[in-house]
């Protein structure tokens, strides 16, 4: 029975998993646990949940880890960028929690890479996904599916807006008004409007006011007060927005993707322009958010605002026609059926399916493999880890006449296929269809889709033609964090240090020059890199990772023998643009990032 786990780091992210954890509770199959790993909310990280908020989280119904390894869960759910956080948990599913970019999701950016880490990612619509496909930055499989969040509004039994206002004590006579602004300072209406809100509220209307779970705290207590001055003001501390989208006939907002949720009811909207919204760090006017705002009545001011508002009201149906437009633009399935879809998937990536259908082309990588002795068993191990699947299409040869010794043979013999050893001639005609050429000591260890992470470096990058990992060998400069290898051991010190770098460095790569020549790499077939690796197997004393980069975000434990490569003159830049001084000078900075990023 698979074991499931469901990772709430945010308040921000019970509305949008617990419809998948209702579904997959159905379904006897599933074993399910819940996480929640703070005890109350850390404004530091926007994390966790305010007092009174976990009162929405299912915990009576199933277990409740505190670690989420402690589960041994197969799958994780989790709604942001949090892959570090839920390492051995199985294979992780990332539902996201919005509809917006802010500059981070479903756009060209940097941040995109981090979506790499997990094993899919389900997005609302078709236009979420094209954009991640356009991107080119993301090589791991992507399906739409609808907005589980919704769901509720979507189905037959969905309850009215007379019932909805019945449970929530609202007289269902007046308007209702929702303002629900973002909680980044430079792009909310909160601190340019503050309290003055309240007048929107008039004795034909109500406004309801929520709350972004991650608004600063002092934004809120200085409107708690505005229910008890005005009986038409309402201040709501649910977590999920949802029932809210219902009722309402106008939303007042900025840039929360609240505003694009309330267009899918084909709802008036009232959108506020901050104008410090250049100032955020991440503003990008291409993203959604500000290229689709003719949705709305955008306003400037109070008293905009409060003119629109009227509009809406008397006018719901006035931008209707673009509304519609835009949301067969998003392309977002609103049958009541995304949590079911997402149940569906879970079952194809767990037997495999889901591995098949990639934004981007299947990568071809042949590696060859170099003997380095070691029990042959465990070298065998070896091969069968790279072969599961991992985003690549991976085939492995060991070179017969100098460099394929019994060792490799016994290893050859024990793979059923995996492992074939060829003769150095043959090595073109093996090559045929593949992409990428690799050398791998055999024995050599990675962890969590190494070899997938590094093929990444070069599928972003069509100017990089070879790209190294980092190695964990005391004679290999780019050795991980000695802080920690002092209380573990090599083995936990690699592992760990992978773990670490894999997020906190993701796409991150600095030139090799005055590194020691390693025997770990790729190189990108037809260009003067592999041209150097076919020499060198030949018996060329040439360095066939000359011109690579240091891939920083992957980590490799080497077997114990040294290399045969030697060092490579030059002078490495990290990537704050300082130059590396030597051996030793690399190696304190690389331990001094890892204990800096352990430390955070």
């Amino acid at each position: 029975m698979p074991r499931v786990l469901f990772y709430f780091f945010k308040n921000v992210h019970a509305p949008v998993m617990l419809p998948i954890y209702r579904e997959l509770s159905r379904d006897p199959r599933f074993e399910i646990a819940i996480c929640s790993p703070f005890d109350q909310y850390v404004r530091e990280l926007r994390a966790g949940f305010k007092e009174g908020e976990e009162a929405i989280l299912p915990r009576g119904e199933v277990p409740v880890v505190e670690k989420p390894q402690e589960w041994r869960s197969d799958v994780v759910f989790i709604a942001d960028s949090v892959t570090h956080l839920v390492q051995g948990c199985g294979r992780i599913i990332n539902v996201g929690h919005g509809l917006l970019s802010k500059g981070q999701y479903f756009t060209d950016t940097d941040y995109i890479h981090r979506e790499n880490l997990e094993h899919l990612l389900l997005v609302p619509g078709e236009y979420h996904k094209q954009a991640i496909r356009d991107s080119g930055r993301v090589f791991i499989p992507v399906e739409a599916v609808g907005y589980p969040k919704m769901d509720m509004l979507f189905q037959p039994e969905a309850p009215s807006r007379d019932e909805l206002c019945g449970r929530l004590g609202l007289d269902p006579a007046k308007k209702i008004i929702l303002y629900a602004p973002t909680f980044n300072v430079a792009l909310s209406t909160i601190p340019v409007v503050w309290t003055r809100i309240k007048e929107l509220a008039t004795p034909d209307t109500c406004l309801l006011i929520k709350f972004h779970g991650s608004t600063l705290p002092e934004f809120v207590s200085a409107h708690m007060t505005l229910p008890r001055e005005n009986p038409n003001i309402y201040l709501i501390d649910d977590p999920d927005i949802t029932p809210y989208l219902q009722i309402a006939d106008v939303m007042v907002s900025d840039v929360s993707s609240a505003w694009m949720e309330f267009i899918l009811l084909d709802k008036p909207v009232v959108l506020f322009n901050n104008p410090n919204c250049k100032e955020y760090i991440n503003y990008d006017r291409r993203d959604i958010e500000y290229a689709w705002r003719d949705v709305g009545i955008q306003v400037t001011s109070l008293e905009g605002m409060k003119r629109a508002v009227v509009r809406s009201l008397e006018r719901p149906e006035e931008l209707s026609e673009r509304r519609n437009y835009y949301i067969g633009k998003l392309g977002v399935n609103l049958d009541g059926n995304a949590a079911r879809r997402v149940r569906d998937l879970t079952w194809e990536l767990l037997d495999g399916r889901i591995s098949k259908r990639r934004l981007q082309p299947v990568q071809k990588v042949t590696i060859v493999l170099i003997d380095t002795g070691g029990d042959p068993a465990i070298n065998v191990n070896r091969v069968e880890e790279l072969s599961q699947d991992c985003g690549i299409e991976a085939s492995f040869i060991a070179l017969d006449g100098g460099i394929a010794d019994d060792n490799e043979r016994e290893a050859a013999a024990s793979t059923d296929g995996l492992l074939r050893i060829i003769s150095l001639p043959d090595l073109p005609k093996v090559l045929e269809g593949s992409d990428f050429l690799g050398l791998l000591p055999l024995g050599a260890r990675g962890w969590d889709r190494w070899l997938f992470r590094l093929v990444n470096h070069l599928r972003r990058d069509s100017s990089l033609d070879a790209v190294v990992p980092l190695s964990s060998r005391g004679e290999m400069v780019q050795r991980p964090d000695r802080y920690i290898q002092a209380l573990e051991g090599n083995d936990y010190t690699t592992r760990m240090t992978d773990m670490l770098f894999k997020s906190s460095l993701v796409a991150q790569n600095i030139p090799l020059d005055g590194i020691p020549a390693p025997d770990t790499g790729l190189v990108r077939l037809g260009t003067p890199a592999a041209e150097r690796v076919f020499e060198w197997l030949g018996g060329s004393n040439v360095n066939p990772f000359s011109s690579a980069r240091l891939a920083l975000d992957v980590v490799v434990e080497r077997p114990a023998s040294p290399s045969r490569l030697k060092s490579a003159p030059g002078a490495a830049v990290m990537s704050d643009g300082r130059p590396v001084s030597g051996i030793a000078d690399l190696e304190k900075r690389i331990a001094e990032l890892a204990y800096r990023i352990g430390s955070d």
